[in-house]
C-alpha cells in the first residue's frame, strides 16, 4: 500500500496553497474575484483529465505515435445543493496524432478513463475518511 500526502495551508479568506512533500505548490482559490488559482472542484476536473491523459499519452508512445497535440476538455454537472458533487462529467479528447485511427483512440481513452486512471477510480470508490483534530488548549489569563 502506498500513502500520498499533501498539506493545505490557509492564506487568507478562501485562499489556500497546497504543498507536496517535495515542495510542489498549487494555489487553491474559492474567491469570486481576483482568483489566484482554481477552486477545489476545478482542480478535481483537472486531476481527472491529467490522470487519463498520462495514460493515453503513454499508450500512444508505446505505439510509437508522434503526439503533436492532445488535450482533454472537461465539464462537470453539479446540483444546486450542498454538498454539490459532480453527477456527470463529460470529457472530450482532442488528438493531433498522425496515424491514430478512431478505433485505437477510442480503445486508449476507454482504458485510461475506465481502467487505469486512479482519479476516475477514486471518484467511483467508497472512501472512508479519518479525521484528527489538533486544537490548542485554552490559556488562563
Amino acid at each position: 500500500m502506498t500513502t500520498k500526502t499533501t498539506t493545505v495551508h490557509h492564506l487568507v479568506d478562501k485562499r489556500f496553497v497546497g504543498v507536496t512533500p517535495d515542495g510542489q505548490r498549487v494555489m487553491i482559490d474559492g474567491e469570486a474575484e481576483a482568483k489566484t488559482g482554481p477552486n477545489p472542484m476545478e482542480l478535481l476536473l483537472n486531476a481527472l483529465g491529467a490522470c487519463a491523459a498520462f495514460d493515453v499519452v503513454e499508450m500512444l508512445k508505446k505505439r510509437r505515435l508522434d503526439v503533436q497535440g492532445y488535450r482533454i476538455e472537461l465539464s462537470g454537472e453539479r446540483p444546486d445543493a450542498v454538498p454539490a458533487p459532480y453527477t456527470h462529467i463529460h470529457a472530450r479528447h482532442v488528438f493531433d496524432v498522425p496515424g491514430l485511427d478512431e478505433k485505437t483512440a477510442t480503445r486508449f481513452v476507454d482504458l485510461a478513463m475506465n481502467k487505469y486512471c486512479s482519479v476516475a477510480s477514486s471518484l467511483k470508490a467508497e472512501i472512508s475518511f479519518e479525521v484528527a483534530l489538533e486544537v490548542p488548549a485554552p490559556q488562563n489569563v
